[in-house]
């Protein structure tokens, strides 16, 4: 389970000050800690439209970043064998409903999955000369694997084992100390099937530690067995978000496509010019979306299967344990809320095959309050803890598709956020006693091109639980300081730095967060 920011021992922090783990300033009791590579799988309904699809090419993209273990074709309650679909498409220039069965896309698709490694096969070569730590296309294309074509829980039971839930199982029984990520963008019967299977081959002692591996994030519930895997494993780690995940390329938020009459055009022109032409077969396979029931529009990029495990690639802003505290992937709540109905089963009227698993409970979205700099906008709603970090997202997948066929002088690379001579991606905690004024050095932070950097602290109030404003000076400098308020004593309060280049090319960032635990009275 997830640390609240209310179950950081900070008395225990201070009392560490004099261990090898950490080092002591005369701003107070300082220490980094790395976030590992996360160990990722991820669930995806290829072919039900082209959002996964989208999804897939940039999750590539960051093979590097992650241990991706499981990329499992699945289906959902958009895509499931039998499925009578109402499809609209054009004929004649007007939209027109076909009713009918679409046994092509009604079903699971990893053959969808293997055309995208087989063309990052193509372009690894190129992305070496950027950055290391790229996986072999062997190597993912042994982690491939398929879930059940029916529905839900009706295709989950005993022998209904496949190659999808057996990579999961494989995955659990690992000998590895680290979590386990599962990112549901589809259905989650393979999931289920896999734990059930896990269930009769272990003891209850056995399943209670393997569970406590998995941390499942759950694209709006496009299945039943989400539920059941809730209701079942009541202890399991479980998030779901109804509406954040598709505020990652939605018409709401920054601006950060082309200028068009409205945000799909706009982001079907920017992805046509930054990822579909001129970047290599990868960028080849990112296709176009149209809107489901009108064909004749551009639908927004991507859907919201990127949001669930995008917050991993970005070590020093996200830190994957901590779902309270934001990332690229959004931000949930400390608790869990009593069930927390499947979104997606409304729009195929699915909605009851969830009512036999009340009452499950799961971790749920929550909103930010943030001010776009760049416009003076201010946003405070469910979407902003997402798209509050679209234009460096956005930047940085456009320079990793130039990594695909550009050398290395001809593309940009992310600056090194350095602070208080700390140039790890590492999160840094300070132990401080309340009115004490801690001092941020940025100066020596470095960019790998030699482009100028612009700096920016800010504090992050809904991460933390002091929650009134604080004093920051200099934020727009290479160096800040902070003013503990006399009232934190027993919180905790976040800075986030954003260090960001001045590149022609596309510009980029790097963020490192510092967590200041307040010591109590």
């Amino acid at each position: 389970m997830s640390l609240k920011p209310s179950h950081i021992n900070v008395l225990l922090f201070s009392s560490l000050c004099a261990g090898l783990l950490l080092s002591c300033s005369s701003e107070g009791n300082f220490r980094v800690d790395n976030v590992p590579n996360s160990r990722v799988i991820v669930l995806t309904d290829m072919l039900n439209e082209p959002d996964d699809s989208q999804t897939m090419v940039r999750l590539l993209m960051y093979a590097n970043r992650m241990d991706i273990e499981g990329l499992i074709a699945v289906s959902s309650c958009h895509q499931y064998l039998g499925k009578k679909d109402f499809l609209p498409v054009l004929k004649e220039g007007k939209v027109v409903t076909v009713d009918t069965v679409v046994q092509e896309r009604n079903g699971v698709h990893p053959q969808e999955i293997n055309k995208r490694i087989e063309a990052y096969a193509k372009v690894l070569e190129n992305l070496k000369k950027h950055e290391g730590g790229w996986p072999t296309p062997e190597y993912l294309s042994s982690r491939v694997g398929s879930g059940p074509a029916g529905y839900g829980m009706d295709d989950v039971g005993v022998g209904k084992s496949t190659t999808g839930s057996l990579l999961i199982e494989e995955a659990i029984l690992k000998e590895d100390e680290r979590p386990l990520y599962i990112c549901i963008n589809a259905g989650a019967n393979t999931l289920a099937q896999a734990l059930l299977d896990l269930q009769s081959k272990t003891n209850s002692l056995e399943l209670k530690e393997l569970l406590k591996k998995i941390r499942v994030y759950d694209d709006a519930g496009q299945d039943n067995a989400g539920a059941w895997i809730a209701k079942t494993f009541p202890t399991i780690h479980y998030q779901r978000s109804q509406k954040q995940v598709f505020n990652f390329m939605n018409d709401k938020g920054p601006k950060v496509w082309d200028d068009a009459e409205y945000a799909g055009k706009g982001q079907h022109l920017w992805a046509k010019r930054n990822v579909q032409t001129n970047h290599g077969p990868l960028g080849e396979l990112y296709p176009t979306r149209m809107r489901w029931n009108r064909p004749d529009l551009f639908h927004t990029l991507e859907g919201g299967g990127t949001s669930t495990w995008i917050g991993h690639v970005n070590q020093g802003l996200y830190v994957p344990e901590e779902i309270t505290w934001g990332g690229w992937g959004g931000r949930f709540s400390a608790e869990k809320h009593k069930n927390v109905l499947a979104d997606q089963l409304r729009w195929a009227d699915l909605v009851e095959t969830e009512n036999q698993y009340k009452p499950f409970f799961m971790y749920v979205e929550v909103a930010d309050k943030w001010t776009d700099k760049a416009t003076g906008s201010t946003y405070n709603d469910i979407g902003t803890p997402i798209y509050r970090w679209r234009e460096a997202y956005q930047n940085d997948f456009e320079a990793r598709m130039d990594w695909c066929i550009a050398p290395y002088e001809k593309a940009n690379h992310n600056p090194v956020a350095t602070v208080n001579g700390d140039a790890s991606d590492g999160i840094i905690y300070y132990a401080v006693e309340s009115k004490m004024e801690l001092e941020f050095d940025a100066s020596i932070s470095k960019d790998p091109d030699d482009d100028d950097l612009q700096f920016n602290w800010y504090y992050y109030p809904e991460a933390g639980t002091y929650g009134n404003q604080v004093t920051l000076l200099n934020s727009n400098t290479s160096k800040a300081t902070l003013k503990v308020p006399f009232d934190a004593s027993g919180s905790q309060i976040h800075i986030i730095l954003e260090v960001k280049d001045k590149s022609a090319i596309v510009p980029l960032f790097d963020y490192r967060r510092i967590v200041v635990n307040v010591l109590g009275s």
